[in-house]
């Protein structure tokens, strides 16, 4: 994969270069959750990969370093992050930006995947 962890890029960005690696290469088994400091997702919005939180010992999530001195939020687990993206290339041949954010604000929302045949979207 060609992204780096801790460094800023726009959502649109991560979608582009994940979404391909998925459709060439199915999951990417890389190691990353997807963090911001806004919870609204756009194109345009800044976003940071960074690895999973720990479980500490009382059970509680220990964010990176790099996450708490940024003061940023978990928007997605990598895998789920991937699974609405692969999600989305299985009911859309050439899914749009707009599409895979409107996905995966649903799935974050409601926590199943979107059906873009019942929302009136294309197939």
């Amino acid at each position: 994969m060609r992204i780096d962890l801790r460094k800023a890029y726009q959502l649109q960005e991560i979608i582009a270069i994940i979404s391909k690696e998925i459709s060439e290469n199915g999951f990417t088994d890389e190691d990353y959750c997807l963090y911001s400091h806004e919870d609204m997702l756009t194109p345009e919005v800044v976003c940071y990969l960074e690895t999973y939180p720990t479980i500490s010992s009382d059970d509680k999530d220990v964010y990176p370093n790099f996450v708490v001195m940024e003061s940023l939020e978990l928007l997605y687990y990598g895998e789920q992050f991937e699974d609405v993206l692969m999600n989305v290339q299985s009911q859309i041949e050439e899914p749009t930006t707009d599409e895979y954010i409107s996905a995966l604000d649903y799935y974050s929302k409601h926590d199943v995947f979107m059906d873009f045949k019942s929302q009136g979207g294309r197939k």
